[in-house]
């Protein structure tokens, strides 16, 4: 007759196993805080290139900014009483251009650092277009003083930028004069948001400008620079029309922001993209200083196609549900077959904690896919033999093979659920309730009230 758990014994081990259950969460969320870690010493090496490369590049160029003096009321305190004062000030009105042309033309590269890969690029951009007769004008304002600015999250990974304005070449400079553009970057992720040291509040643009005869009178320009950056480029349409056209032998862009391209071709050399944007849609008006531009915004990021630590996090969400269904799989081997003592539902456990370890730690090196299998392939292998060697030597190799074919169907059905987006919660939930309906078949024989000895 075989051993199996009376029905006090029944009731203690089920609840033991549910506080093991909670117990194995612990090792988990020290997993999480390994995956943490390492994506923010990724962050610190991709810190270290990107600051001598270039960062992410925010652009809005051509402005037309036009010097104005108003009169501004000051208080100052003489002899213990305020008094007014009014100083004359010079403030800089931005225009939009009337139409404007932009043609990129994006170069990327691969940069290492230790272990890590960093996509950087170098763009270059000509503009083209035309301002006309301003209306509305402050009546203070200095033609005179006028000049076109070029306005960039980071001017270091600029080359010197040619100003053809009405057939005459221009020289740009840097300068204080003009209030600088602050823009947010586009929305990024939650985990990078909350896993990352770069700042996403207001970014104050940077500025070269460049001395012109306007006169009021209107003018054409053409501007051509390159510039270095990583991870994304995003423009502001000023213009009342406005096309732009992007080229790249990046092949995987991404496009988001307030406007998504009107043609995109992709391929696996690279991608061609095609924006034709108004005023009316992107709300920019003519004259613009002092106006939050954020909203018009749209970005192009050259990402890597698979980060492994978003992989690797979103797997250890799932690794709670399935270390769950690991030990309750046990425990109805256990009261079908022959006891498993506390130690053993733990060092199972375990292992399965270590797949997690192994897979973030192996994905560094190799394709997530390739390090997905090998630590699955490992985990797989050590459950079985220990279930063979260590828990139930008698056992048959047809019993050993449904175990570790159980095992396998686990973490094959994992992984898929990595691959899934949109469709993650549906296979979630069918696969719940696939695994319910199997440990309610394997234990429909059992009578839960007969005292068992």
């Amino acid at each position: 007759m075989k051993k199996t758990i009376g029905k006090s014994a029944f009731l203690f081990k089920t609840i033991a196993i549910a506080v093991m259950i909670l117990l194995m969460l612990m090792p988990l969320l020290f997993v999480e805080d390994i995956i943490y870690d390492r994506y923010k010493y990724k962050e610190e090496a991709v810190s270290k290139i990107t600051d001598s490369w270039g960062k992410q590049v925010i652009l809005a160029a051509p402005v037309l900014n036009i010097p104005y003096r108003y009169n501004d009321v000051v208080e100052v305190r003489r002899d213990d009483k305020i008094a007014k004062e009014i100083s004359v000030k010079t403030g800089y009105a931005k225009y939009a251009p009337e139409d404007l042309s932009v043609d990129v033309n994006v170069s990327s590269q691969i940069r290492y650092i230790g272990i890590f890969e960093v996509p950087v690029f170098t763009a270059d951009i000509t503009m083209s277009g035309s301002f006309e007769k301003l209306a509305n004008v402050e009546a203070e304002s200095r033609f005179e003083g006028a000049f076109i600015s070029l306005e960039l999250k980071d001017l270091k990974g600029i080359s010197e930028p040619v100003l053809i304005w009405n057939g005459t070449p221009q020289k740009f400079e840097p300068s204080n004069e003009g209030e600088p553009l602050v823009l947010r970057p586009i929305d990024i992720s939650q985990y990078e948001r909350e896993n990352s040291y770069i700042s996403y509040e207001g970014v104050k643009l940077g500025a070269l400008n460049s001395k012109i005869d306007f006169k009021n009178n209107g003018g054409k320009f053409e501007l051509k620079f390159s510039i270095k950056g990583s991870e994304s480029i995003s423009f502001v349409p000023l213009a009342k029309t406005n096309s732009f056209h992007m080229t790249s032998d990046w092949a995987n862009p991404n496009f988001s922001g307030a406007f998504l391209p009107d043609s995109k071709n992709i391929t696996d050399k690279g991608f061609e993209a095609s924006w034709d944007i108004n005023y009316l849609s992107s709300a920019v008006p003519p004259r613009f200083d002092r106006k939050d531009l954020s909203q018009a915004q749209f970005q192009t990021s050259f990402l890597i196609p698979v980060d492994n630590y978003r992989s690797a996090e979103r797997a250890v969400k799932y690794g709670k549900l399935f270390i769950a269904l690991t030990f309750i799989i046990c425990f109805v081997f256990e009261i079908t077959s022959r006891p498993i003592h506390f130690i053993q539902y733990l060092l199972v456990g375990f292992a399965m904690v270590i797949f997690y370890t192994l897979l973030i730690s192996i994905s560094e090196f190799i394709n997530f896919s390739l390090a997905y299998l090998v630590a699955a392939i490992a985990v797989v292998g050590l459950i079985t033999a220990y279930a063979k060697f260590g828990i139930a030597k008698d056992l048959s190799a047809k019993n050993i093979g449904v175990v570790a074919l159980s095992l396998s169907f686990l973490y094959g059905y994992l992984y898929i659920l990595l691959q899934l987006q949109d469709m993650a919660l549906l296979y979630g939930s069918i696969g719940l309730f696939a695994a319910l309906a199997l440990i309610m078949y394997m234990t429909r024989n059992i009578n839960w009230y007969e005292e068992r000895e």
